[in-house]
């Protein structure tokens, strides 16, 4: 049995290994071609993932490279294609090769491993003195209202999970909205945090002694 690589703490290298398997888990569903298998990770990933869509194809070479997927063939033994696009070349048809779904199922069998927190917000709030204190006030009011208005836009969007766990849907459409559950709950911690933090600001600027600008040693 291969080993599967584990998520380290590079973001893009995690990144990447997650999206390889995400296309070869969609070729494992059905086959496709690069543009309909961007359609379908965002549909049963959601938005919040902020998919690139060239990140897709450079996964789709990667995998046929190792070779876990593959060109479907047609009858003359030339890679089938589907309709051209827009600047004339063809559509590649991939499928998952036995390796490949062998591949899959040991890869949804590891461990996953949490992503790193990085925020620019929590950058500038690290690195911050206390004469910064006015705008990132503002700053956390921004970040919630974007924050609100994302949630607004996501659960108009999306049934409740309750409604699909009692309801007889396939397990498909719940798990993708379970996924999009994540988001939500993501989004509304973040609010909480923000309006926690900013009334902690305001609490610093209100001490009558003031606020060191540097830690006292």
């Amino acid at each position: 049995m291969s080993t599967i690589p584990v998520r380290g703490g590079d973001k893009g290298t995690g990144d990447t290994m997650s999206m390889k398997y995400a296309v070869l888990g969609l070729l494992a569903q059905r086959r496709g071609y690069g543009y309909d298998l961007v359609q379908r990770f965002e549909e049963q990933v959601g938005s919040g993932w902020q998919l690139n869509a060239g990140a897709v194809y450079v996964a789709l070479d990667k995998l046929e490279q190792e070779g876990l997927v593959r060109p479907v063939p047609n009858d003359d033994g030339a890679p089938l294609t589907r309709r051209r696009t827009v600047r004339g070349a063809p559509r590649v048809i991939y499928e998952a090769t036995p390796t490949g779904l062998d591949r899959f199922e040991e890869w949804m069998s590891t461990r996953s491993n949490l992503s790193p927190l990085r925020e620019e917000l929590h950058l500038k709030l690290a690195l911050s003195r206390p004469r910064n204190l006015d705008r990132l006030i503002e700053v956390t009011y921004e970040q919630e209202q974007a924050c609100l208005d994302r949630l607004e836009q996501s659960r108009g969007q999306q049934r409740p999970l309750e409604e699909l766990l009692s309801g007889g849907d396939a397990w498909p459409a719940i798990a993708s909205v379970m996924v999009r559950d994540a988001e939500l709950a993501h989004l509304e911690a973040t609010v909480e945090w923000l309006r926690r933090v900013r009334e902690g600001m305001r609490m610093l600027q209100e001490r009558p002694e003031g606020l060191p600008a540097q830690r006292m040693r």
